[in-house]
């Protein structure tokens, strides 16, 4: 009978440690979801300034981006940041040379092209974040280019933030300048 007790007391501790009991921090703590609307609000001033840049409204873009805007151009610069003038400028030089600018947001995948922007991740598990901080601008850049009539694209990529006062305050873009020019060049 001794052996009975002894075998049911396991038994017994054995079912009670294999149940988890939540804690009273998790108890408390409600599941958060991510910010939807922030990322929604985002991707929105950054689809404006878009099309700001394809109407070709200097203004508009001045007024879009912060004046401490720090900017990584697509040209390999010795990873230095350029501020809000220098984007301006550089997007006037494009004004300046190709007609008919057009952006198409999308990942170019065999089936489809999809879902161009992107933020938030799971991986590395060490700085996984469902926090609309940096938008991720996946798409294709289309143009004329003015002197030869030549049509042009570029495949593109944007890692973009947003302040809380609704102004781009970064961007770090990465395309194929060269790709341009060559081809502008071919016959």
């Amino acid at each position: 009978m001794k052996k009975q007790f002894i075998t049911l007391g396991i038994m017994a501790l054995c079912a009670f440690s294999a149940c988890k009991q939540a804690t009273p921090e998790e108890e408390m703590t409600p599941k958060e979801t991510p910010d939807y609307a922030a990322f929604e609000s985002k991707v929105a001033i950054i689809s404006a300034f878009y099309k700001a840049h394809e109407a070709e409204n200097l203004e508009a873009l001045g007024n879009m981006l912060s004046d401490t805007l720090q900017w990584s151009p697509p040209q390999y610069n010795g990873n230095q940041w350029l501020g809000k003038e220098d984007l301006l400028g550089a997007l006037k030089n494009y004004h300046e040379n190709f007609e008919d600018i057009q952006f198409t947001p999308g990942v170019v995948t065999p089936e489809t092209t999809a879902n161009g922007y992107w933020s938030g991740s799971v991986f590395p598990e060490g700085t996984a974040t469902d926090e609309p901080v940096n938008i991720r601008v996946y798409g294709t850049w289309n143009a004329t280019h003015t002197e030869t009539g030549k049509p042009i694209g570029v495949k593109f990529y944007a890692l973009i933030s947003v302040n809380d006062e609704g102004k781009i305050a970064s961007a770090s873009d990465y395309f194929d300048v060269n790709g341009l020019a060559a081809q502008i060049a071919a016959e």
